[in-house]
């Protein structure tokens, strides 16, 4: 049974896929994003409202995405 390989470094069993692009990422070659959420309804003058979801949203993508694309709310 073949493990799917890093699409990046292809010496690792990928973890997890790029969010933007979809390609195979090992934990080595992944870069994680954090964002802030702008959605109205989670905040209230600057402030998180809700208790059930954060306000922050995590992406894991490639070194390329990282560097080429923006990351807005």
């Amino acid at each position: 049974m073949a493990e799917k390989m890093c699409g990046i470094c292809g010496k690792r069993e990928a973890q997890v896929t790029c969010h933007e692009c979809g390609i195979p990422l090992c934990d080595q070659c992944v870069r994680e994003v954090r964002i802030e959420s702008t959605r109205p309804g989670q905040r209230m003058m600057g402030r998180i409202t809700s208790p059930m979801k954060s306000g922050v949203q995590k992406l894991k993508v490639c070194e390329k995405c990282f560097k080429e694309k923006e990351f807005l709310g």
